[in-house]
């Protein structure tokens, strides 16, 4: 058995080009190129899938050799499963020849035997270097073809670096120095896994939202914390591949909500782990944040655009609304530049900057006594403290003030919504019923203040509109201002008056 230790990238067509070059400062001790022809095989009932297990045959030079990959782990694009091979004369899968022990206990291997069908297949050359680099040897595996189902093709352009021997964190180095000229992307998904989905037997990514971490109050701390921070992660890079397939707004919004989770985590948990943490890539993901700052813009254009304006439709400018709004719109970054985004030098950064750091879980290197005690820690006291500071905060804000008016409700949303998802962090350790009582209120006022928020691209359009047209519209934001403002003073005077469910 082998495992495999390996990052796996998306990359643009064009770096086959540019990584014989990048290459040339390094030592070299093999270099080729192959055409691989894969066969994967499971049951009609996927009884290798749910088993997280892929097995295929592979064909190179008259040979022939079939693998099973079993489950693993996966930190953003850094993949490791165990591997058996074994090599074949013809051209037919047979699960004998692996080792009995490989399998689930009770598994009725040959019920799965007799059932196994061809259900895809990946045809790609395969460009290898063998790199030696201190000590430590990488496999770099660049790929070109493209995966079959039917019918139905999809292109293949991936880069692959595996540890053969030595230090895991030269796989990193590497990686750093490669994704500097772009065209690079971390990619989550195998080509197994692409291979089922291409022909309908796992379901595309689907738009989901997110939600609290399953937890007991005796986790600990750090299990918290790296629990936190996967989910986060994987948030994040389910829907960046869903909006590469799909490229809507909604995919983006998701996208967001998964860096915000790991932005939050570490902040919650900083000062225990805050010395061991890179620089770096923290700045990387601040600037990400930077980065999908306009989506709540774009999400204001959406709904005031949608069907013709059919939110203005009361207005007798609708129209030149509407058009100036969608002008607004062709402003906004397009599908093109987020691809740039996706697969720039600094997005690689920041995600291998993340997933090497989850991966070495140095934070318990270099800590004092009591910070290694605060982490196996419970984290139900953690969570009081942090819902506690979290609270205060909010309580001390204009938030907590007598009256508000518009603008100073649209000042508090991120305010709010860092508050609701410190809440969310630790949502699992409490009753759901009382949980919910205290939160509910405030989730309502977050979407209150977003609807405020929403009217802010067309109090920017007042000045372009004639005197009559404006008049109208300022009577008709008068109106609307007055209704949310006076539905989000009930809401926070009632919000303010619950008790903490944590205490």
């Amino acid at each position: 058995m082998d495992t495999e230790i390996e990052l796996k990238f998306l990359v643009s067509p064009e770096v086959g080009a540019q990584l014989s070059t990048q290459l040339q400062s390094y030592q070299i001790l093999q270099q080729d190129q192959q055409h691989l022809a894969n066969t994967y095989f499971d049951t009609a009932d996927l009884a290798l899938r749910k088993m997280d297990a892929g097995l295929r045959i592979r064909s190179q030079n008259g040979e022939m050799e079939q693998t099973i990959k079993l489950a693993g782990n996966q930190v953003g694009g850094l993949h490791q499963r165990p591997e058996y091979n074994v090599p074949l004369t013809v051209h037919s899968p047979d699960l004998s020849l692996f080792p009995a022990r490989i399998w689930p206990e009770g598994l009725e291997v040959a019920q799965i035997q007799a059932s196994l069908q061809p259900l895809f297949s990946t045809d790609f050359l395969r460009r290898r270097w063998l790199l030696a680099i201190d000590g430590t040897e990488i496999e770099l595996a660049l790929d070109e073809g493209e995966v079959q189902a039917g019918e139905r093709r999809e292109p293949i352009h991936e880069l692959e670096l595996e540890l053969v021997k030595g230090d895991v964190s030269q796989l990193f180095e590497l990686a750093e120095e490669l994704v500097k000229a772009g065209g690079l992307r971390l990619g989550a998904v195998s080509k197994a896994r692409r291979g089922y989905q291409l022909a309908g037997l796992s379901s595309s990514p689907r738009l989901c939202m997110l939600e609290p971490l399953a937890l007991q109050p005796q986790d600990v701390c750090e299990q918290t914390m790296v629990a936190l921070l996967h989910k986060g992660l994987r948030h994040w890079q389910h829907h960046e591949e869903g909006w590469l397939a799909n490229a809507s707004l909604e995919w983006l919004v998701q996208l967001r909500e998964g860096v915000s989770l790991v932005h939050q985590t570490l902040l919650l948990f900083g000062e225990l782990v805050s010395h061991r943490i890179n620089s770096g890539w923290i700045d990387d993901l601040l600037w990400l944040q930077q980065q999908l700052s306009w989506l709540d813009r774009a999400q204001m254009l959406v709904h005031l655009t949608a069907d013709k304006g059919h939110y203005l439709r009361r207005l007798d400018c609708r129209k030149t609304l509407v058009s100036q709004l969608l002008a607004q719109q062709a402003q906004l970054p397009d599908a093109t530049q987020l691809r740039t985004l996706f697969y720039s030098p600094r997005y690689a950064r920041l995600m291998l900057g993340l997933t090497h750091w989850l991966y070495r879980q140095d934070w318990r290197a270099g800590l004092a006594p009591a910070q290694t005690a605060q982490l196996a820690a419970p984290v139900a006291e953690l969570a009081r403290q942090r819902l506690d500071d979290s609270w205060h905060t909010l309580r001390h804000s204009a938030l907590g003030k007598p009256e508000l008016n518009g603008a100073q409700y649209i000042q508090q949303k991120g305010k709010l919504r860092r508050n609701l998802m410190v809440g969310l962090c630790f949502s699992d350790l409490y009753p759901e019923t009382e949980r919910m009582t205290f939160r509910m209120p405030w989730l309502d006022i977050l979407r209150g203040i977003e609807d405020l928020d929403m009217l802010s691209p067309l109090l920017d359009l007042r000045d372009e509109l004639n005197e009559q047209d404006s008049a109208e519209l300022d009577e008709w934001l008068a109106r609307k201002q007055r209704f949310l403002l006076e539905a989000l003073e009930q809401s926070r005077a009632q919000a303010l008056l619950l008790q903490p469910y944590w205490r």
